[in-house]
């Protein structure tokens, strides 16, 4: 039987020191959006800048470029090829250059499905040896890459709801949802990367075969906008913690505790994504126990 274990504390953050400078805290590109799906790349990076990182910077299509040098204030923003609202192919080139100094990058949030962003992904797996969370849209164009996650030499977290990790794997949802564990620490080992499967609770499995449940979060969470949230928090810890696995896991736990807090304070129907996002630093510093439940 699958050995699990419940997130039920913190992982202590490593200590930010009087003599540093940003690039000390890591440095994240996240390649996101697409016209009509522009929040979903301002809520990855504004959690993602909110979660510790040092210099966060989004790539996006050219046509969205003005959108996130609006709305994002402490972020840089690269401007990418556009081909009819997403980011281009052509854009492959610029991506892996953009990506070549970064620790981490997250791939996928509001990216959109064309063909273009599958070839910009397996130019990602193939070159790029950093740590890569690949959400949302990313997930889409990984179902038919998982081949190049044996090959590439990033270290790769991916931060699939149900329905996602029924694209990945062939199973149904309720087959899933059974056997949430096993399908996380199956799919992790299978492939050798880090699983973030979400849920009401969640599970996150190393390819070592360990999983950890989190039970921190609420249904005010169940609306678009949460799964952005969470994959740039993942970014941002990956920069902060040696262990993939400890970085998901604090991940979870602290945006289920964020979201726990903005419900509190705006309850479970009005809370927002973005509540949630403000509400990170006051989930760091939260005492988990009284937001564990069903154990």
């Amino acid at each position: 039987m699958l050995e699990t274990v419940y997130i039920t504390e913190h992982v202590p953050f490593p200590a930010r020191i009087s003599d540093s400078h940003k690039n000390d805290y890591g440095k994240v590109g996240i390649i996101a959006g697409s016209r009509g799906m522009a929040g979903a790349g301002e809520m990855s990076t504004k959690a993602c800048l909110r979660s510790g990182a040092g210099l966060v910077t989004i790539a996006c299509a050219d046509c969205l470029t003005e959108v996130y040098e609006t709305k994002l204030t402490e972020a840089m923003v690269r401007s990418l090829s556009d081909a009819e609202g997403h980011i281009s192919s052509l854009a492959a080139d610029e991506i892996l250059d953009f990506i070549s100094d970064k620790d981490c990058v997250l791939f996928g949030p509001g990216i959109g499905r064309s063909s273009d962003i599958s070839d910009i992904l397996a130019a990602v797996l193939e070159k790029y040896s950093g740590r890569l969370v690949i959400d949302a849209d990313g997930l889409f164009a990984l179902r038919e890459l998982k081949h190049l996650l044996g090959q590439t030499e990033a270290t790769v977290m991916i931060t699939p709801h149900v329905g996602e990790m029924s694209g990945l794997t062939g199973l149904t949802a309720s087959e899933i949802k059974e056997k949430l564990a096993e399908t996380a620490s199956d799919f992790a080992a299978e492939y050798g990367i880090w699983v973030l499967l979400k849920d009401h609770i969640s599970a996150v499995a190393s390819p070592d075969g360990k999983v950890r449940l989190n039970t921190t979060g609420n249904p005010g969470m169940a609306r678009g906008g949460s799964g952005d949230v969470l994959a740039g928090v993942c970014a941002g810890f990956l920069c902060r913690f040696t262990d993939p696995l400890d970085a998901a896991s604090e991940a979870a736990l602290v945006c289920g505790i964020a979201g726990d807090l903005a419900a509190e304070i705006f309850g479970v129907e009005s809370m927002l994504p973005t509540d949630t996002i403000a509400l990170i630093g006051a989930a760091i510093s939260e005492s988990p126990a009284k937001h564990i439940k069903h154990k």
